[in-house]
């Protein structure tokens, strides 16, 4: 029977030290010779087929200890918790203290376990809270139906731009959709460390996808996008919907007020006005699917 040893340490920690007997870890030490057999190949016998003698011959004897201390380990471990009514959390940290044939195998484990945790009065301590009736203003009520208004008026356009999609034939140049897929794996190689903390590579392996297949993914994706800004862009076209210089003007000026007083000049920019014209002139095209939308 093995000799079991439990000390507490600080910080929820328990040291247990196990003594198995020199008659019983033998039989782990003949458990792991026959292991160690079942896979050896020698000249002159078929795999796992040479006499133990000649494996422990070949292997050495501290092959075979290390491996019957494993196994010593596997089986007295589990036990001496449970003997002991402990919670362990997480695994524990081995020391091999005595490793010898024919002598007792003892070793000592570290672990944590469960803290003991002595608790106040939390009935009391919950009692003096007081769960007051919520104040509900005509305020609160009316942000409460503009923010759902907002959502499902954006589901909507979403949805008609889908049907109108399904129904629209046109052959996306495979230029932009490659273009559009090189930026976003650019993207997504410089951001991955950056943002999740993990290389590209670990990223892929959490998504289960080869670098080619999540290309694939993202070139399809890119294709549908392409192709529902195209099928805005002819609305717009047919329907002689543009943003006016003054609309411009005015998106751009309240987002720099926006960001706290940014450059003025910013608000000049080419590049920055062409910006606001596309976002304003995508703005008024779903406002113009939205207004033949039926109302209920």
């Amino acid at each position: 029977m093995n000799k079991i040893t439990v000390t507490k340490l600080p910080k929820s920690l328990i040291e247990i030290q196990v003594e198995v007997p020199a008659a019983d870890f033998a039989a782990f030490e003949e458990k792991a010779l026959g292991e160690i057999a079942k896979d050896f190949e020698a000249s002159g016998f078929r795999k796992g087929a040479a006499p133990k003698e000649v494996v422990k011959n070949r292997v050495g004897q501290q092959k075979i200890l290390d491996r019957a201390a494993s196994l010593a380990i596997e089986g007295s471990f589990p036990a001496a918790v449970l003997e002991n009514k402990l919670e362990p959390l997480g695994y524990p940290e081995i020391s091999v203290m005595k490793l010898a044939s024919g002598n007792p195998f003892e070793y000592k484990a570290i672990v944590a376990v469960y803290p003991e945790i002595t608790l106040p009065d939390y009935k009391k301590i919950a009692a003096g809270f007081e769960l007051k009736e919520p104040q509900v203003t005509d305020e609160d009520i009316k942000q409460l139906k503009m923010e759902k208004e907002r959502h499902l008026r954006e589901h909507l356009r979403q949805d008609a731009l889908a049907a109108v999609a399904a129904k629209t034939a046109v052959e996306i140049p495979d230029v932009l959709v490659e273009r559009e897929t090189e930026k976003t794996m650019a993207q997504l190689k410089e951001r991955t460390p950056q943002v999740l903390h993990m290389s590209f590579e670990e990223y892929l392996q959490k998504l289960g996808k080869t670098e080619a297949e999540l290309r694939a993914q993202i070139a399809e994706d890119n294709e549908g996008k392409i192709k529902n800004y195209l099928i805005l862009q002819e609305v717009a076209k047919a329907e002689k919907i543009d943003a006016s210089d003054d609309e411009v003007a005015s998106a751009a000026a309240k987002a720099m007020a926006d960001e706290g007083g940014a450059d003025s000049d910013d608000a000049n920019d080419e590049q920055v006005k062409a910006y606001y014209r596309e976002s304003l002139k995508t703005e008024k095209t779903f406002q113009f699917l939205e207004n033949n939308f039926k109302k209920s």
